[in-house]
């Protein structure tokens, strides 16, 4: 198979990159930084604030904000928190997806994730405190359609399963470091 670009994935640069972070493992180390700011209500606003990626600091200024339906208080105008959060999830595997396919030389034609997940809100209201806080499971289907096979589809499946930092982190719990600061 050449190497060439596939599904707008430049295959040559991943694998470069590849060979990079094998001979130094700090090129491999990315280190993401987000602001959140209060706007009243139910809503927060987004803000990325860059990213370090090896000895490289790479400028990020998106913004998006988050809200609430009106049933839990909010103007339902924008996604949930948990919504970006399975969005998150799903996009970190669509990710692996298709660049798996493009390093397989795989055109797609259609790549489609639909995710669910359910939350028992007595846990964060606060009205059980036996009922779970967490989504009870994620469940998610994968849509592909493409050139490759059966068997490709799923080791690149198994491959994501494996890989996908987002999927990895709503399936192992990992630690989380709080600090509070209180301004005058």
């Amino acid at each position: 198979m050449s190497e060439q670009i596939f599904n707008d994935i430049n295959v040559p640069a991943l694998k470069d990159y590849i060979e990079e972070i094998k001979q130094s493992a700090d090129s491999a180390m990315i280190d993401y930084k987000v602001n959140l700011e209060w706007q009243g209500g139910t809503k927060s606003k987004v803000t990325t604030k860059g990213i370090q990626l090896g000895d490289q600091t790479l400028e990020r200024n998106f913004s998006f904000i988050v809200d609430e339906p009106e049933q839990l208080l909010g103007e339902n105008k924008h996604p949930t928190p948990q919504e970006y959060l399975l969005g998150g999830m799903g996009a970190c595997m669509m990710v692996g997806f298709s660049v798996g396919a493009s390093v397989m030389g795989i055109t797609l034609e259609k790549l489609e994730i639909d995710m669910d997940a359910g939350l028992d809100l007595r846990g964060f209201l606060e009205v059980d405190p036996n009922a779970p806080i967490a989504f009870k499971d994620v469940k998610y289907k994968i849509r592909v359609k493409g050139d490759g096979t059966k068997e490709q589809y799923e080791k690149i499946h198994q491959t994501v399963i494996k890989t996908s930092p987002n999927r990895a982190t709503i399936e192992n719990a990992i630690p989380i470091v709080p600090e509070l600061i209180i301004e005058d």
